[in-house]
């Protein structure tokens, strides 16, 4: 879906497409990344406790610092990396556990260590993605990255769970997989145009702060318990965010 949607988009806008020439390596890299990062995300998700895996995921910020540095030459400032502590905190906490609760079983347990690796691939996905934008344009960028993951993910499913993925093809699971596609694509667009104007480890900080709206949601609609510990940790990541803003 991702991908036709940015096919449409340059049929009707008539924008010029440019390849990728010196950053060809970053469309496979990001095929490769978006895979293995949704595969383990899903796994942990699926057989795991959202108590540890939403903290340790919360955690991909950090991961993005380095690979950023190497592939755009860019580094927090000191204002930066002060946001970047508070978010990932805040945001840690919103999870539904306390950061060094994560931490404490991340080798102990199966799905703490599926959301680890998830948070690592995130930290140079969102790396990756900075430096193909920043060379190419954002559009461009996205119809072949999307383009590489969708071949990708179709060849993987068709050789290891073929008759499931065409048993799975019924009227409304196609049109869950169409919602769920116009909003990835909207999403993913936003995220690639931020993050040619800033350090892919605030753009990826900034985006974990959807947590924040929950709290307030969680409080009003399912009378969710701890609602002041959640309401701290909301502050401590705004916080955060706001230094993140300040330091761009």
């Amino acid at each position: 879906m991702a991908f036709l949607s940015w096919v449409v988009y340059f049929l009707l806008t008539r924008q010029r497409f440019t390849p990728p020439r010196a950053t060809w390596l970053a469309i496979p890299a990001s095929a490769v990344l978006v895979f293995g990062m949704a595969s383990l995300l899903a796994r942990a998700s699926a057989r795991g406790d959202i108590s540890v895996v939403g903290p340790v995921d919360a955690l991909s910020p950090i991961f993005t610092v380095l690979p950023d540095a190497l592939l755009s030459g860019t580094l927090p400032s000191p204002l930066g990396w002060l946001g970047l502590l508070l978010a990932v905190a805040g945001t840690a906490n919103l999870s539904g556990g306390a950061p060094g609760q994560g931490l404490r079983t991340l080798f102990r347990r199966r799905d703490a260590l599926d959301a680890f690796g998830a948070a690592v691939l995130l930290g140079g996905l969102s790396s990756v993605d900075r430096w193909g934008a920043l060379e190419i344009g954002p559009a461009s960028y996205l119809l072949c990255s999307h383009g590489a993951a969708a071949l990708l993910t179709t060849i993987i499913l068709l050789l290891a769970q073929g008759r499931r993925l065409v048993a799975s093809l019924s009227r409304q699971s196609l049109l869950t997989i169409g919602i769920h596609g116009l909003l990835g694509v909207t999403g993913t667009a936003m995220q690639t145009t931020a993050l040619m104007s800033a350090p892919a480890a605030y753009v990826n900080a900034i985006r974990r702060l959807s947590a924040v709206v929950a709290v307030l949601l969680g409080s009003t609609l399912f009378r969710e318990p701890d609602l002041g510990r959640r309401l701290a940790a909301a502050l401590l990541a705004c916080a955060g965010a706001a230094c993140l803003l300040l330091a761009r």
